[in-house]
């Protein structure tokens, strides 16, 4: 059995940005995850491409992860070749990358603690372990962790459409039944639409379809009651989620991430200083998603579109 400093289970933007933050702060990093690749859309938020740029400045330059040129509104990605440029930056970081779904790994407890992961093939007796699994959840199903549902189910799709040069960009057009949030790009747009209803039809503006492949998900807005606990954190989308319509959902990955990892590291050289930083990062993540959902219900209830 190998020993670690951190372990972190998840290789999305949360995974990354945790194990380059605790590689940075010294510690022996190992991070698994499946390597999936989606080429999704999305906007980055200018809060996320400072991140970025402090995570892996040299991503900016790389023209396959980009599909426009930054503005004061963000910039577009490709989902799949950003998650791909993390990940890299995370092995020139040190992190040992390890290709495995999280379905077949357990958390290895010692008394009531979390120290690291078994199955796989892959034991690994860790101090520190990062939970950055996605809505998947994989420390809430394990160990049971308290979870608030906290809306209605929505509906959400993605993709590429044709572009509309006489609207304003980007556009957010919101109703009683969902929204449409669109941005351009060099070659036509990016959106993001949500339904209150399974199924229901995009209002797409006059002059705009959808091109190529269109990704549907369902989603609650959730979090868990608490993001931390012993010998763990859980960040990204494991410890909280919001609706698109935060604009912030890659930043919240990231800055989660980089802080879960920072602790950690900082938890390993002060342990008497552990169960602080633990309650400080908890409360965190709560205070940042009870801000995002007050801004959400506000706007939404504004258009008449019912959270539960």
């Amino acid at each position: 059995m190998r020993t670690r400093g951190v372990l972190v289970v998840g290789d999305g933007p949360a995974g990354c940005a945790a194990a380059i933050a605790a590689a940075r702060a010294g510690c022996e990093v190992t991070m698994v995850g499946s390597g999936r690749a989606r080429p999704v859309p999305e906007c980055a938020s200018l809060a996320a491409l400072g991140l970025l740029d402090w995570l892996a400045p040299e991503l900016a330059t790389e023209p396959q992860i980009w599909l426009d040129a930054p503005t004061q509104a963000g910039r577009a990605v490709d989902r799949g070749q950003l998650d791909g440029g993390l990940r890299a930056a995370a092995v020139r970081a040190g992190v040992d990358y390890r290709h495995m779904a999280a379905a077949g790994l357990r958390p290895a407890m010692v008394s009531g603690r979390v120290v690291g992961m078994t199955g796989g093939g892959l034991d690994v007796e860790d101090r520190w372990v990062i939970d950055a699994s996605g809505v998947n959840g994989w420390l809430r199903r394990h160990l049971r962790l308290e979870e608030v549902i906290d809306s209605r189910p929505w509906w959400l799709q993605r993709g590429f459409g044709t572009r509309i040069a006489e609207q304003g960009d980007p556009s957010f057009n919101i109703a009683s039944h969902g929204w449409l949030w669109r941005r351009a790009t060099a070659s036509g747009c990016i959106w993001t639409a949500l339904s209150s209803m399974r199924g229901g039809a995009v209002n797409w503006p006059s002059g705009m379809q959808p091109t190529g492949r269109i990704w549907l998900e369902k989603r609650h807005w959730r979090h868990l009651r608490c993001a931390s606990g012993a010998g763990y954190f859980v960040c990204g989308d494991a410890a909280g989620y919001l609706d698109p319509a935060t604009g912030d959902g890659l930043r919240f990955a990231l800055e989660s991430g980089a802080r879960a990892g920072g602790l950690a590291a900082a938890a390993l050289r002060w342990s008497e200083r552990a169960s602080v930083a633990s309650a400080l990062y908890a409360d965190w993540v709560l205070q940042t998603y009870r801000a995002g959902r007050a801004a959400l219900v506000d706007i939404y209830e504004r258009a008449g579109l019912q959270v539960r």
